[in-house]
């Protein structure tokens, strides 16, 4: 597994890529943010950790272009900004995940096994498609029937994930390992509001079809009581079709 570990202090980019290459990664380090951005836009790593504060251009510049250019390799954030809106900031921007520090090597590696489970999940699936919803895991859009539907970043990997898995039935505490990192650093609330904002969004770009019409009741994303939530495979049957 190949890395870029961008980040200025080069005393911890050194301890961080020493323990990385012990757990068997391929390290590679830039210490200064035009480089970072630049090496990020011709190379395909498998995975990119990104200091917020760097030398010549900061990490959600970096990670905004290289999301608008179609960079969609893993990123997890790291930053010194403890607070709220900087959290929210880096993963709008398109951070797959985010560690303040001061952190520990063990959480590091932990949620580098996560990103990197998700990302096996789609490495042989870049073309996903259920009735008119169509995703391109590589140019990371969702087309429905055509048109263009613009989704936050976790509202994508959490629409990934389920059609990726037909059928699957994923509790909250698997789809925040999925889609956030970690069990342990997204609330209960966090992912229904996520689930809401995704299926208000799929609905509004339905209202818009006439070959798919959902009805008051129907659900994209099914909640199975005390279970989980799921594609709904079922509203998109050759019936539902007229």
């Amino acid at each position: 597994m190949w890395i870029l570990l961008v980040e200025d202090e080069k005393q911890l980019a050194n301890s961080l890529k020493r323990g990385l290459e012990e757990e068997g990664y391929v390290v590679e380090v830039q210490h200064d943010g035009e480089e970072a951005e630049l090496q990020g836009l011709v190379n395909d790593y498998d995975m990119v950790v990104l200091d917020w504060r760097l030398p010549h251009r900061d990490g959600k510049e970096i990670l905004e272009h290289w999301r608008a250019e179609d960079r969609n390799f893993p990123v997890l954030m790291l930053t010194a900004l403890a607070d709220l809106d900087h959290k929210v900031s880096g993963l709008d921007a398109g951070a797959d995940d985010y560690m303040s520090k001061p952190f520990s090597f063990d959480e590091l590696l932990a949620r580098i096994r996560a990103l990197s489970r998700r990302a096996a999940d789609i490495s042989n699936t870049e073309i996903v498609k259920m009735g008119p919803i169509v995703i391109d895991a590589r140019k990371h859009k969702v087309m429905v029937e055509g048109m263009s539907l613009t989704l936050r970043q976790k509202e994508f990997i959490l629409l990934e994930l389920l059609m990726t898995h037909l059928g699957t039935v994923f509790s909250k505490t698997q789809i925040a390992e999925r889609v956030w990192g970690s069990a342990y650093y997204v609330s209960d609330n966090t992912i229904e509001a996520t689930i809401s904002t995704l299926r208000q969004k799929l609905s509004e770009t339905f209202e818009d079809l006439d070959n798919y019409k959902l009805g008051k009741n129907d659900q994209i994303i099914e909640t199975i009581r005390g279970a989980g939530y799921r594609f709904n495979i079922d509203l998109f049957n050759d019936d539902k079709e007229s």
